[in-house]
């Protein structure tokens, strides 16, 4: 009796897994595809975008300005350390933060390069090597 009773269990189990795994039918499209927008979106949507680079641009800036200036403090009290452990894990902690200040003075230059530019929001994700291109063809910005 135990052993059909787990045997039954099981195999429910097995079946209740077995259909959480069958595949979705896949999601109908929105009315809002992009094909279907409309023409003026993009001079809606191009102000916002700028807007919110140059908010990205200002925040980055900060936040390097932040970081270098913390950084610096670390460098000025690593001379104070005298126990080598304890002067290791600080070396180690300023050479990581070091890394992630270069990053962020990176990513300002790419985000300054980008408002430059006036790419807005897509812009963002392209490479510095990459030229602009309009976001409607035939149009320049």
């Amino acid at each position: 009796m135990k052993r059909s009773f787990l045997v039954s269990i099981f195999l429910l189990v097995l079946a209740s897994l077995s259909w959480s795994q069958t595949a979705m039918p896949p999601l109908p499209h929105s009315e809002h595809d992009h094909a279907q927008m409309p023409a003026d979106h993009e001079e809606h949507v191009q102000p916002l975008c700028k807007q919110m680079t140059a908010e990205f641009v200002a925040e980055i800036k900060a936040t390097s300005q932040t970081l270098a200036s913390n950084l610096a403090q670390m460098k000025s009290t690593l001379p104070l350390i005298s126990n080598l452990n304890e002067r290791s894990r600080w070396e180690s902690n300023i050479a990581m933060w070091q890394a992630v200040a270069d990053h962020f003075n990176h990513m300002a230059q790419h985000a300054e390069h980008v408002q430059a530019m006036g790419l807005g929001c897509g812009g963002m994700m392209m490479g510095q090597d990459m030229e602009a291109k309009p976001a409607v063809p035939g149009k320049t910005q």
